[in-house]
């Protein structure tokens, strides 16, 4: 199977996962997320007056997102289930999507879809494609073999990643803040 096959095969993974999360999020779990503080206005409010230490939030976020790599990393060496790791990790991933923009909604109406955008964006696309190179290597192996230019890819992507979740994540969202 070539890109193409694996890149469907990825997007449907997500999407399920997506679906799946939006469906439990609106059916099973509706009163929890109402009942959650996390959209409500007092939180999202202490959010928008808190000052961020963006240098302590950089080194958590740099441990979190490096250590999600390196978990993946390590059970993709598990040869005879490593596309199915691959395919729960994006499951997964689609599934928490699909909670996150919906417990958002639930809360926040319309404007739930720019707070996710905003908590989302640009890091999201960075991670989509470090994390991606990896989770590809693993699924198609051993069609493709690991170099130094996925290293370089994945380390970049990760790394701007990072950078930008940690810096510009928290003034997207303050900026939204503002707006509501």
């Amino acid at each position: 199977m070539g890109m193409r096959g694996h890149g469907r095969i990825f997007l449907f993974l997500c999407l399920t996962g997506f679906v799946a999360g939006i469906l439990y999020a609106n059916m099973g779990a509706r009163d929890y997320i109402l009942a959650i503080g996390i959209f409500s206005d007092y939180f999202l409010e202490q959010y928008a007056q808190a000052e961020i230490q963006t240098q302590d939030y950089f080194w958590y976020i740099l441990s979190v997102r490096t250590g999600l790599l390196a978990v993946i990393a390590l059970l993709g060496q598990m040869k005879r289930i490593r596309r199915w790791i691959v395919s729960a990790a994006l499951v997964w991933t689609g599934f928490l999507g699909g909670l996150f923009f919906t417990a958002a909604v639930i809360k926040l109406g319309p404007m739930g879809i720019v707070f996710c955008l905003a908590a989302i964006l640009p890091q999201a696309l960075f991670y989509i494609a470090g994390y991606g190179i990896v989770l590809w290597y693993f699924y198609s192996y051993p069609g493709s073999a690991w170099n130094s230019t996925k290293t370089i890819g994945t380390i970049l992507t990760i790394g701007v990643g990072i950078i930008s979740e940690s810096y510009l994540t928290p003034i997207f969202l303050k900026i939204f803040l503002k707006t509501i």
